[in-house]
């Protein structure tokens, strides 16, 4: 039944990716073809994919759930789209970013007409689902300015860290659950614990998507390894780093320079190396995704649970194939 139900799945998210292909099918072949690239460079498609599977604690239907499940990948794809821009990232996803291939003035339009079809497809669905889904994007509007205010900032605290992976990443998992819950009817406890599950799985990945910037290789990661901590994002191992003795003071000044080459990046790797920064961050990710199935066991026993506690195992797993 579980391989099934996983074939199941599947299926349906390769009918989304059809779906995604139509929906940004414009005339304006300038934004046209950079976008279509962009889909067919794949991704994980892990928001898609819990909607489907949180639709399944209820009366599970593909045609109510599908809408839905394609509005959350464009949500993420036009931030990805702005994000890139923000960061002047040359890459994505193995190809040119949309914003190196047509610059970043035409790039900002591509990312709004992306946001523009979610509205559409939203626009058929009741206003609780329009409410949900704006506030959550105005949360992840809030983590990103936050991260933007924090670039470089060598006295951010976890909280600080985890206050803006919740906003810029976590929420977006938690609405795509909640969204998956409210399509098939199910009840609001389960809806609950699905946001929950949602919520947690999300820090797990934004920490694990934080780790891989400093030990995976720049093929796995499709942008050059040490791009996040260039450019100014301070994440969980170097905060770790500098909060404790010994070579802390050199981290910090290498960091208030605000030019990080490849000679400067890897003494940045000894030292949280030594500090135990990236052990650290193993071991948060651990507990995230330990709150995660936690959340699961109050879900009744169906596949879909196990589809659910298997995704948060495969965040610990790609990440120890890392080490």
């Amino acid at each position: 039944m579980f391989k099934e139900l996983l074939n199941d799945i599947e299926e349906e998210l390769m009918v989304l990716e059809e779906d995604l292909l139509k929906t940004i099918n414009t005339k304006r072949m300038l934004i046209r073809k950079p976008l279509e690239n962009m889909i067919n460079a794949g991704g994980k498609r892990l928001r898609p994919g819990l909607v489907l599977t949180a639709a399944r604690f209820g009366n599970y239907d593909f045609e109510k759930a599908r809408p839905l499940a394609l509005a959350v990948e464009l949500l993420h794809m036009a931030s990805m789209i702005h994000d890139d821009i923000v960061d002047d990232s040359p890459t994505r996803r193995g190809i040119p970013s949309i914003q190196s291939a047509i610059g970043k003035d035409a790039a900002v339009y591509a990312g709004d007409y992306v946001f523009c079809k979610v509205f559409e497809i939203l626009a058929n669905e009741p206003a609780y689902v329009m409410k949900e889904t704006s506030k959550a994007m105005s949360q992840v509007c809030e983590g990103e300015i936050k991260q933007k205010e924090d670039f470089f900032n060598v006295d951010l605290t976890l909280k600080d860290y985890l206050y803006r992976i919740e906003k810029k990443t976590a929420v977006l998992f938690a609405l795509s659950a909640k969204l998956g819950a409210f399509s098939s009817q199910a009840p609001c406890k389960t809806a609950k614990q699905l946001y929950t599950y949602g919520i947690n799985a999300g820090m797990a990945f934004q920490m694990a998507d934080d780790l891989s910037d400093f030990i995976a290789d720049s093929e796995k990661l499709g942008k050059p390894k040490g791009s996040d901590l260039k450019s100014g994002v301070i994440t969980l191992p170097v905060i770790y780093a500098l909060k404790k003795n010994g070579e802390n003071q050199y981290l910090r000044s290498i960091l208030e320079t605000r030019n990080i080459g490849e000679g400067e990046f890897s003494e940045i790797v000894r030292i949280i190396e030594i500090a135990g920064g990236f052990a650290y961050t193993r071991n948060m990710i651990n507990r995230y995704v330990k709150k995660a199935q936690e959340a699961l066991m109050a879900l009744p026993d169906v596949p879909a649970r196990e589809i659910l506690n298997a995704s948060a195992k495969i965040i610990i797993e790609n990440v120890n194939k890392t080490i």
